[in-house]
């Protein structure tokens, strides 16, 4: 037995063995089939910015010069997807440059192949990079969310785990109060966030955003309220709605909270203003304000000059990479708050030890687990409130 049991063990090894340098192997074909394909890289960027940089290459080539462009182009393009091909077909990475390749190909196939449709099919992709910042936006958001809730669990635990403890020291209290204070904050926010839903839904024009608005927002995902109200802070929490910078932020800074996704036909300005009531625009500066200004409503009027066109797929990629900057933001917080949520649960596994003890019984030690406890608490609950302005 111990003799089969070693053979398949040295077998297991070999095949590693094998594996290993297989994959070694393929890679460095793949690494030379990358170096036989640099010339028509340079080919295809020099295509690249004679017809597509700038868009002017959107005018119709003659005949035998199309021809001999249009060739010459799907011979780069078919070498350079065999490289690809070869290292999906052996499981090996392609070049980090990859991304920027296959796009520098589809918009020199789009300049040459087809200029007149060239400036539309910018203006999709920008309409579709939009919505996937979008969606990925909303996801950082709805996890942050989820991750304050749970911390939310995990100090009340703490706290209750704290409050049986006899004789503990009176900054242990003054902690527990600070605690207390974070978490009311947070519940503020979200009962306005909940209330102030219903009110829109219900048309309520109260805060002068009438039913037209109310209906806008009917659709609006209470989670997408919650984890608005909690990232940006509202006017229960202290942030003046008439503290807004300028008419361009106040008009068009949030209208992406409640517009959703372009393709998806997003309510757009109307539901954003609607939700100028549950959230002010912190975090976003004027100039960020100032790019959206008719961006949502690109799709719902025919742009027929080129040059609008133009200027639409600026500030549609301008206000996509503003809501990349926004994600971002949105995830160094939920980064922090995973950080010390994560630390805080072993630090309660391994304080309930000291549930009903008296505290001048303890070790220094023990007393040194409750105090970081109690501090890493404090420290949880000080980031249920932060928002973005404040985490930059």
């Amino acid at each position: 037995m111990k003799i089969f049991i070693l053979i398949v063990f040295s077998l297991l090894i070999l095949v590693g063995i094998v594996n290993y340098r297989t994959k070694i192997y393929w890679k460095y074909q793949a690494n030379i089939k990358w170096k036989e394909i640099q010339p028509d890289i340079k080919e295809l960027q020099m295509l690249h910015k004679d017809y597509f940089q700038d868009l002017k290459g959107m005018g119709v080539l003659d005949n035998l010069l199309f021809k001999t462009t249009k060739n010459k182009f799907n011979k780069i393009k078919a070498n350079y997807f065999d490289y690809v091909d070869f290292c999906k077909s052996k499981n090996v990475p392609v070049n980090s440059k990859h991304d920027n390749i296959a796009s520098m190909i589809e918009e020199t196939e789009w300049a040459i192949m087809n200029p007149k449709e060239l400036i539309n099919n910018l203006l999709k992709r920008a309409q579709k990079n939009y919505d996937k910042e979008y969606e990925s936006m909303m996801l950082s958001g709805e996890g942050l969310l989820e991750e304050r809730q749970n911390s939310i669990a995990l100090i009340s635990e703490i706290e209750e785990l704290i409050n049986t403890i006899a004789q503990r020291p009176k900054s242990f209290d003054v902690a527990l109060e600070e605690i207390k204070v974070e978490k009311v904050k947070f519940q503020s926010a979200i009962d306005f966030a909940d209330l102030e839903r219903e009110n829109l839904k219900n048309g309520a024009k109260g805060m002068g955003v009438g039913v037209a608005v109310g209906g806008a927002v009917a659709g609006l995902a209470p989670t997408t309220a919650l984890w608005i109200a909690t990232t940006f802070g509202t006017a229960s929490t202290g942030t003046a709605i008439s503290a807004l910078s300028g008419a361009a932020a106040t008009n068009a800074a949030l209208a992406w909270l409640g517009g959703g996704a372009l393709a998806s036909g997003g309510a757009g300005m109307a539901a954003g203003q609607a939700l100028l009531a549950l959230a002010g625009p912190i975090g976003w500066g004027v100039a960020a304000g100032g790019v959206l200004v008719g961006g949502f409503l690109v799709f719902n009027k025919k742009l027929k000059i080129q040059g609008e066109k133009k200027e639409e797929i600026k500030r549609i990629n301008q206000f996509a990479e503003g809501l990349q900057e926004i994600r971002l933001q949105i995830e160094q917080i939920k980064n922090q708050t995973t950080s010390i949520y994560k630390k805080l649960v072993k630090e309660k596994k391994n304080c309930l030890k000291y549930t009903n003890v008296d505290y001048s019984t303890l070790s220094l030690n023990d007393k040194e687990q409750l105090g970081a406890l109690v501090n890493n608490a404090k420290s949880l609950s000080m980031l249920l409130g932060k928002t973005l302005e404040e985490s930059k």
